[in-house]
């Protein structure tokens, strides 16, 4: 009797330890990505982190490079116009989709779910456009 009460304390505290875990690191996580987002500097980063890792993996050389840089810059580029056209659609269907789902719920749900969505950016997501990028000013065309 006596070891089992010392393997259930054992696995008692080992649950407790794993779950206090689980639930600083998701909220050390969610700090960070907060603290990402308010960055408007993050995609440039993030962008070029994407970029310097393809490059090592196909060991592209420094001219190849500048040519796949070009070739992304101008998707970029061509993308800009239609996400400025479509994104007020997209938007619009967005705050359609979170008001009929709104609408079916009890007000004591409604709360829970705007704190949700509050907690949540990532469903169902208002995007916000990045910043135009000045013609002038290439972030890569240093390296």
């Amino acid at each position: 009797m006596k070891t089992i009460k010392v393997i259930g304390v054992l696995v008692l505290i080992f649950v407790a330890g794993f779950s206090g875990g689980v639930v600083a690191t998701r909220v050390i996580v969610r700090q960070m990505v907060r603290e990402a987002r308010r960055d408007p500097m993050t995609p440039i980063v993030l962008r070029t982190n994407i970029e310097q890792h393809f490059f090592r993996t196909m060991h592209l050389p420094p001219e190849q490079q500048k040519q796949v840089r070009e070739i992304l810059k101008d998707a970029r580029d061509r993308r800009r116009p239609l996400m400025e056209q479509y994104q007020p659609q997209l938007d619009a269907i967005t705050i359609e989709t979170r008001s009929n789902i709104a609408a079916k719920l009890t007000p004591d749900q409604q709360e829970r779910f705007k704190e949700f969505l509050s907690e949540n950016r990532q469903f169902l997501p208002l995007r916000e456009l990045p910043p135009k990028r000045d013609q002038s000013s290439n972030t890569n065309s240093s390296r």
